[in-house]
């Protein structure tokens, strides 16, 4: 059979909205394209707020084919391509499009994955250990063998965040569910269960009464105000991701108000009080927008370091194309303690 099977949403909704969708001719690259056949592409919670409608600066419209990022080899190029070869194995963070067997992507944005580098291990990179990586190394400024928090260390970019913290010598504390502590504990971090109704009395417990020097949190709201509150004097609050805010669909005006907090209130409270206390906010997309060189050399030495086995990925559950929207289901009900992978 000729041509190509991709994932597509027809309108915004809930996971029965994924759809296969065959098309009978395969893409061809324009200038400075790539075409890669797709080895593997990420199911996470961005994927699932793109299929809902809700994922902020998306502008792709409909019908959307999901898949933040993907991992193939390129089997066609553009005019003007001459430094990737046909064959070469890349990642790339696509935002959306991945759910296919078939792919374009601009040449300029493709990271060549070594040799000794799996597919499913080296989609990791692209979004979720790029994450983790530069609000580690390039957001905050962390003296040696600094504590941190990684709020909901159990999920994808708190897993990268924890092995990228204790790699880089720093101790972490972690807060999952319950049923993640053990997980949390093999990964070298201190784990707490974040459901506590003392939970900010507990990290500041394991801090040793100090404090942490950085908290990483996407989740917003009442997770933010915890996580404020346990930061050592000099501390940062890194926030990634409003995800409270996205899974109650809550008044704009309340994360108006969040942002304005996280923005002006808290850095100077941190200045009134001496405690030097600051926010910064962190998106990746926007990020690699204003540094793309950045970017690319931050994946390239994330890769460089699985492909050395200084760090190893945690293993991905794999699944086929067609098991995309119950793959959304399990990610919507939380609890996974590992990355799902569609093998288009």
């Amino acid at each position: 059979m000729s041509g190509y099977d991709r994932i597509i949403a027809k309108q915004f909704g809930g996971p029965d909205v994924l759809e296969i969708d065959h098309i009978p001719v395969l893409p061809l690259p324009g200038e400075g394209q790539v075409r890669i056949r797709v080895e593997a592409a990420g199911v996470g919670y961005t994927d699932t707020i793109l299929r809902r409608g809700r994922y902020i600066g998306y502008m792709g419209g409909l019908p959307l084919v999901p898949g933040y990022d993907v991992v193939g080899r390129v089997d066609a190029l553009g005019e003007g391509v001459m430094h990737i070869r046909p064959g070469e194995r890349v990642a790339d963070m696509s935002v959306s499009g991945a759910y296919a067997q078939y792919m374009l992507l601009p040449a300029s944005d493709v990271i060549p994955v070594p040799a000794r580098v799996t597919a499913a291990a080296a989609l990791e990179v692209p979004l979720m250990w790029v994450t983790a990586w530069q609000m580690l190394t390039r957001v905050a400024s962390l003296p040696p063998d600094a504590l941190i928090l990684a709020v909901g260390a159990s999920g994808a970019v708190g897993r990268a965040l924890v092995a990228l913290a204790r790699h880089l010598g720093h101790r972490v504390i972690g807060t999952c569910s319950g049923g993640n502590i053990a997980l949390v504990e093999s990964l070298g971090a201190t784990a707490i269960d974040y459901r506590r109704p003392d939970l900010a009395e507990a990290i500041r417990g394991a801090s040793g009464g100090a404090g942490v020097a950085a908290a990483f949190d996407a989740i917003g709201g009442s997770s933010w105000d915890i996580s404020w509150s346990v930061l050592a004097p000099g501390g940062l609050l890194v926030a990634y991701g409003f995800q409270d805010f996205l899974e109650t669909g809550g008044d704009s005006r309340l994360a108006t108000a969040a942002m304005e907090k996280l923005n002006q209130s808290w850095p100077a409270q941190g200045r009134d009080d001496g405690t030097a206390r600051s926010t910064r906010f962190y998106d990746i997309r926007i990020r690699r927008e204003s540094h793309p060189e950045d970017y690319r050399a931050d994946a390239m030495a994330l890769l460089n370091l699985m492909a050395r086995g200084a760090v190893v990925p945690p293993e991905a559950e794999l699944l086929s194309l067609d098991q995309a929207a119950d793959a959304h289901r399990r990610v919507a009900a939380g609890g996974l303690n590992h990355r799902l992978v569609l093998r288009p």
